[in-house]
């Protein structure tokens, strides 16, 4: 198997790092359309001084890159722009009728609509 293909439950945990090499968080989760098989968002826990925030950031799957050489993920975000980003806590994430997926597609791509 190539170095890009890795089980659901090894992103777990993964460093989620921006354009400056500063540390956003850690994979929690990815979320896939089970009718086309692709990975649509990765679940970002925001990072905190005594470790995760609580607080979860859902970045679609376009704006993520993965480094295979540092084992993490890469967003084309500044840290400070990355805490700006729509965030939800895990109830939140679990409605679908809260639109938490169309929030984040336009904030991370706003050129893209679902």
């Amino acid at each position: 198997m190539p170095e890009t293909t890795m089980k659901s439950g090894d992103v777990q945990g993964l460093h989620v790092t921006g354009i400056d090499d500063t540390k956003l968080g850690a994979a929690r989760e990815l979320f896939v359309d089970l009718a086309s098989g692709q990975v649509r968002f990765l679940i970002v826990e925001s990072a905190s001084l005594l470790g995760g925030s609580g607080k979860f950031h859902p970045v679609p799957w376009q704006s993520v890159h993965y480094d295979a050489v540092a084992r993490s993920f890469r967003l084309k975000f500044n840290k400070d722009d990355f805490k700006a980003s729509p965030s939800y806590d895990r109830e939140q994430l679990a409605n679908p009728s809260y639109g938490w997926d169309e929030q984040a597609i336009r904030y991370f791509n706003p050129e893209t609509s679902l």
